[in-house]
Order: C-alpha cells, then structure tokens, then sequence
C-alpha cells in the first residue's frame, strides 16, 4: 500500500552510516577499437562475457580471415594486444556475474539488476517472474513501480519548469495557488517541498491511519489539498527534516496548476520524450493492466499472494511512477551526466537541503569515502507496496547500479550488496 510505504524514511535514515566506505575495486581491460572489422568480437562488453562463460561459438566475423592491407594489420596488432586482455576481463565479468546470481539464489530476489556506466549497460539480467499465475517471466523489459523514485522524477519536472521560466524553487507557493490559505501560503516554497522541509502536518498519513481505504480514492487535486495539505506548521518551513507524503499532493496541484496539463502529460513532455524513456509513465490506482508490469508479490512460496499498490489520483507525484531498468539508465545519465537540466538547475537538484538526512531535492546525496579519493552518490531508493528500487549513480564517473524488485526483499541484504556492487566496478585510481 503506497501512502504508508512511500512515507517511511527509518530503513533510508538507516542507511546512511553504512555508506561510508573507501572505494576499490577493478581496471576495465578492453576498448572499442576505431575500425569496423574489431566491433562484432568486442562491442557489447556483456553480451560477449556470456558467449566465453557459457561456450557459445564465436561470431561469424571473428571465425572470418582479415585481408591483409595495413590498416587490418595495424588492427590486427591492436587486437593481439587487447586478446591477452580479454580473458582476465572475462573472468572479471564472469565473477560479477556470478556474485549477482550468488545472491539472487541466497535472498530469492525476484527482479532485475543492472550495472552501468555512463549511458551504458555493462550487465543487465532478470531473474524470476512478472506473472506468478501465468507464468510470465521477468525481461530485462519489465516495468516496475518506483516508490518513491518518484518524487526524484518529479523535482526534475519542477526544474524543467524552473528552466523555462514558469517556477520558481523560493517563490511562495500562495504565488501559484492564490486560493491556498495566506498566512502559511506565503511562507511556503517548493524548495521546503521538494527537501522535506515544509513544516506542514501529514495529514494524508493522519487520515490513512483512521481509514486504509482512503489509498483507493479519487479526489479532485484542490480538494485532496485543503483535505490533506493545509494544516497549521508544526515547525517552520526549512527548520528542520520531516518525510512528509502531503507535500506531494501540494507539489502536484502546482504542477498541474502553471502547466495547465495533468502531471502524467507534463512528465512524458519534459522527461520520458527528450530521453527517450519509451517504457516508462505515470499511474494511479492499481494499475495492473499496463503492459510488461511486473505484478506485485507478498509471496511467491510456499504459497502465492499477490500484493496489490492502490495510488489515489493526487498523489502520483510521490509515488506514480514506473519504469525499465534501461529507461532508468537513460533517466540517471540524462539527468546526472546529459543536458535536460541546466547547470543552475542540476546543482539545485544535488544539493543537500537537509544534513541530516542527506536529502537534497527528492532524493539524497551522499559521499563515498574521504578525503582526495571522496566521491558523490546520487542515492535514490523506492518502496511501494511490493515494489523495491535502488537507483544509484557516481557521479564523478558515471557508475551506475540497478535493482528493481517486485517481491519485496530483505533490506540489509539488499544494500549491502548493492555498496559490494560498487566497490567491485570502482576504476582503480
């Protein structure tokens, strides 16, 4: 159920001090080499480690002669150099793979994971099923929901607003919404929203604890924000952290308000077209007839039950979103390393807001290590429902790493692998 998933912060507040680790790990051997004839036998780092580790043939192209004229012969002295090594970085590919199948068959992870760097997917593979009843498999294609992913993809769509020049992060909100009561309205910011530092009650949570059923409403998004979204400060606004659901149905109102388009419209324009995110969107309710979903799971055995993720229509900013392992490649690069945001806006975007937390705008940034050898984690994690996300990314290199669950799996274990993943893809200095 996502109105109480998606507002727990303790396991995240949690995670914070085992993030801390000095960054090690391996040298990547091969390059592409500048001529067409070297593509077939090395492009595709992944895809070539599994023909070597499971002794599939070699492509045609390898198995062919080279003419000899010298540009051949210049590559093929390239690629003598770069065959010896070949099978230590097989070996290296080989054991990364390994050691994610190791941990998928010790925690029964149910999902897919994905190791990138830059805008590239290094090692991507799914493991157990979308459809336990049908039988339907997981692909590397399956989507997912991203919990509270979402609310990082949403602070991107306010500083692609901000960019065009139609918001503002410290502008009251009152300026947006005249209607929304003055004495708060003016004092009130998206940046307070977007970094958990509104100051506003939960209402949304205060409700839901009354009665559960309220994640299966439709609401007007004016009426769910006076409901849910108007109470008086418990603190004022940038005081201190609070994870607080309500901010999000505010946030939306906004969206909607100045864009004059549903946020799901607003989301596609911005985001998921520019970057090419063809499998990715927005839903409310329980969503279970979009196309690919990896179904939600309490269980798999000894028996199946299914767990469903009911959304109301106002609050897919903090929870709607769902996506692909490849589509959150593209949106982490897109974002993190590309060009949809301004300079101005991406720095918005990673810097912290609240210390304590290690909250910057819809998600936390963290550093690796210390010292010369530190380095900046984009750390943005989800849950709803059954639904799990880890969506981290360095950003001094572009190390990225995946995992999109839909069985929910054991936390501790979940993020210790994922800090193993990225000691073992860290360059050596």
């Amino acid at each position: 159920m996502c109105i109480r998933t998606a507002g727990e912060g303790s396991s995240d507040e949690a995670k914070d001090t085992r993030l801390t680790f000095s960054p090690a790990a391996v040298e990547e051997a091969a390059t592409l080499l500048p001529c067409g004839m070297c593509l077939p036998a090395i492009a595709g780092r992944s895809r070539r480690t599994q023909d070597l580790a499971y002794g599939r043939p070699p492509t045609a192209a390898a198995r062919n002669p080279l003419p000899v004229n010298p540009l051949n012969l210049a590559c093929l002295t390239t690629l003598a150099v770069l065959c010896v090594a070949l099978p230590v970085q097989a070996a290296e590919d080989a054991g990364l793979q390994a050691r994610v199948r190791q941990f998928v068959a010790d925690t029964h992870f149910n999902g897919v994971v994905l190791i990138g760097k830059g805008s590239r997917a290094e090692y991507a593979e799914a493991f157990g099923v979308a459809d336990a009843e049908t039988k339907r498999p997981l692909t590397r294609n399956s989507r997912f929901f991203m919990g509270s992913v979402s609310k990082w993809l949403t602070s991107i769509v306010v500083l692609r607003l901000v960019d065009e020049g139609k918001l503002a992060l410290d502008t009251p909100v009152s300026t947006y919404l005249p209607e929304y009561r003055a004495d708060t309205g003016k004092q009130l910011t998206l940046r307070h929203l977007l970094s958990h530092g509104s100051g506003l009650p939960n209402g949304l949570m205060d409700e839901y604890k009354k009665d559960p059923s309220i994640e299966r409403e439709t609401r007007p998004q004016a009426e769910a924000v006076t409901r849910y979204a108007s109470g008086d400060f418990v603190f004022r606004p940038g005081e201190r952290f609070d994870y607080n659901i309500s901010n999000w149905i505010l946030v939306q109102a906004i969206l909607e308000r100045v864009s004059g388009q549903p946020y799901a419209q607003l989301a596609q324009r911005l985001v998921f077209k520019p970057l090419r995110m063809a499998d990715s969107g927005i839903a409310a309710g329980e969503a279970v007839t979009i196309p690919n979903l990896a179904l939600g799971y309490r269980s798999l055995e000894p028996k199946i039950e299914r767990r469903v993720y009911p959304l109301p229509n106002y609050l897919v900013t903090g929870g709607g979103f769902y996506s692909t392992a490849d589509d959150m490649l593209r949106l982490n690069h897109g974002v993190l390393s590309g060009k949809l945001l301004s300079p101005a806006s991406r720095k918005a975007l990673l810097t912290v807001e609240r210390p304590e937390s290690s909250y910057a705008l819809g998600g936390r940034v963290r550093t690796l290590g210390s010292g010369p050898e530190a380095q900046t984690l984009a750390s943005n994690d989800g849950t709803c429902g059954a639904y799990r996300t880890i969506s981290w990314r360095v950003l001094e290199d572009g190390r990225t790493i995946l995992f999109l669950s839909s069985l929910r799996p054991d936390d501790a274990k979940l993020f210790a692998f994922a800090e193993t993943l990225l000691r073992l893809q860290n360059p050596k200095p």
